[in-house]
């Protein structure tokens, strides 16, 4: 099998023939923080990258909330052993190396400078990708994974476009990023308290809030500051925040936070957005894929995003393994079919996090609570994905999840025969 995939590919389909198409001349440095959830950890290390990745990562505590005007613990810190996988943070840079060089090393071929500009999956055809300056390539199966912007979303679902969005949603918040060195943060009683904290926090606010955390393996401390406004500009990302203007709109907040906004000397800006849950993630012919944030972008204040890519990649390459001989139509159906609930569950608990972390509980899903539960005896807990956002149950499913278990639970002679009858019959004719 031979798969396209148009932008940032993880390696993970090793087992095929894959050729990645990058736009860019060489990957990016450019970028912050990310977190690996344990259910992404898991994979990874399945993958042979545990190692590289923990020599370079923190194994995080769960978030703990403060208030950001006094920052007084809001809610209590969660154990730190609630899970069985590491929860990772790392910088994207570096991450962003290490996949490129597994891909590589497990036979990927990764072309940058290409500029992908249709494809083509008619089904008396092979999928095909063209490119500027008229040249084609082709394969058996194509993912699209060239972000929330991306340009081939609506071709893909041309069938299905006229009635539904299939844009992003810009949200009301803006996140302005700020990296403070751990020389000037000693320079400063109150920014310099900041070190004594490794473990993610948000310090919650009204129509304003931030994250933020020092790395254990780096030398500074790095935070997104949250603001509910319009900032009337049109892009979603520029490297030229207004400094001046977020000191303004963060005035009167706790010491600490005050004091790295006045070591900063700049500040990115970030748009925040996500996709609205499509009626499907595939073409109609199912040989055309949107993968990651190209189908389900959602909001940063879960920290699952990255999780949910690798999550994608790990259930899409164990239906390929395990069905060699099923058309790729049903195969990718069937992907869809596991993927999809969890992924808009999640989804819906990061917009439900940043009305939160704004102060909008009227807003949110539910109340900003605890329910009176044992955090420790976590494993005891059966998981619950329709649990309320602050439970146990709802923790555990979406932390604890294994994602190729889901793959397993559907019989090899029930995949593709699940999906509905009309759906069949649309696959089956495209053979």
């Amino acid at each position: 099998m031979k798969i396209l995939i148009v932008g940032a590919g993880l390696g993970g389909l090793a087992a095929a023939l894959v050729q990645v198409f990058e736009k860019r001349d060489k990957l990016s440095p450019k970028g912050s923080g990310l977190m690996i959830r344990p259910g992404a950890s898991r994979i990874l290390q399945s993958w042979g990258l545990g190692d590289a990745i923990e020599q370079v990562a923190d194994t995080c505590l769960p978030f703990s909330i403060r208030d950001l005007k006094t920052g007084k613990d809001k809610i209590r810190a969660l154990p730190a052993s609630l899970t069985r996988y590491p929860d990772w943070g790392i910088h994207r840079p570096i991450l962003q190396d290490i996949f490129y060089q597994h891909a590589i090393q497990s036979g990927a071929e990764i072309i940058f400078s290409s500029n992908v500009e249709d494809f083509s999956d008619e089904p008396d055809r092979r999928p095909s990708l063209q490119f500027r300056g008229g040249k084609t390539t082709f394969g058996d199966l194509i993912l699209i994974a060239d972000g929330i912007r991306s340009r081939l979303r609506a071709k893909a679902l041309f069938d299905i476009s006229a009635g539904w969005s299939v844009e992003p949603k810009i949200s009301g918040s803006v996140f302005y990023g700020v990296t403070v060195p751990q020389q000037e943060l000693e320079s400063d009683s109150d920014a310099a308290l900041l070190l004594q904290q490794v473990e993610p926090c948000v310090w919650a606010g009204n129509e304003r809030f931030v994250v933020g955390r020092r790395p254990r393996k780096g030398e500074f401390w790095s935070g997104l500051f949250a603001l509910n406004h319009d900032d009337g500009q049109a892009s979603m990302w520029n490297e030229d925040g207004d400094i001046v203007f977020l000191r303004q709109s963060f005035e009167g907040i706790c010491p600490p936070l005050s004091a790295v906004l006045k070591l900063a000397t700049k500040c990115d800006r970030w748009k925040i957005a996500q996709m609205p849950n499509l009626p499907r993630w595939t073409s109609k012919s199912g040989r055309t894929i949107l993968l990651g944030d190209s189908a389900h972008a959602m909001e940063p204040n879960a920290a699952q995003g990255l999780s949910q890519i690798i999550e994608d990649i790990a259930v899409l390459q164990a239906l390929i393994l395990s069905s060699p001989s099923l058309d790729i139509s049903l195969i990718s159906r069937s992907w869809e079919n596991i993927r999809k609930p969890r992924v808009e569950r999640i989804k819906s608990y990061a917009a439900w996090n940043t009305q939160m972390f704004l102060g909008n509980k009227d807003r949110a899903a539910s109340h900003l609570k605890y329910p009176d539960a044992d955090w420790d005896s976590i494993k005891d807990i059966e998981p619950n994905s329709a649990a309320d956002f602050t439970s146990p149950a709802f923790f555990k499913w979406a932390h604890e999840y294994d994602a190729i278990e889901q793959v397993s639970l559907v019989p090899h002679s029930a995949r593709g025969h699940s999906l509905p009858e009309e759906m069949r019959r649309e696959c089956n004719g495209n053979q």
